[in-house]
């Protein structure tokens, strides 16, 4: 199964818990946490293969305040 870590980037002029509480909610997010540091939220994000992933990813661009996602594939070994 494809995975992922997704590092977003939150608007400042939202509020980051309406946020948070929308990319939990999106199909595929595993987890989703605020963090402290140059990002400030990580999701961790899987699906059944590569495009449902993509679509994952898309989808969380697409909440409210996201201003900007960075995304790290996990390695398969």
């Amino acid at each position: 199964m494809p995975a992922a870590y997704v590092l977003i980037h939150l608007n400042m002029s939202v509020d980051f818990a309406d946020s948070l509480r929308d990319i939990r909610a999106v199909e595929g997010v595993l987890r989703a946490d605020l963090v402290v540091g140059p990002d400030d939220c990580i999701a961790f994000v899987e699906s059944e293969d590569i495009t449902q992933l993509m679509n994952t990813i898309r989808a969380i661009r697409s909440v409210n305040g996201v201003g900007k996602t960075d995304t790290r594939s996990i390695a398969e070994m």
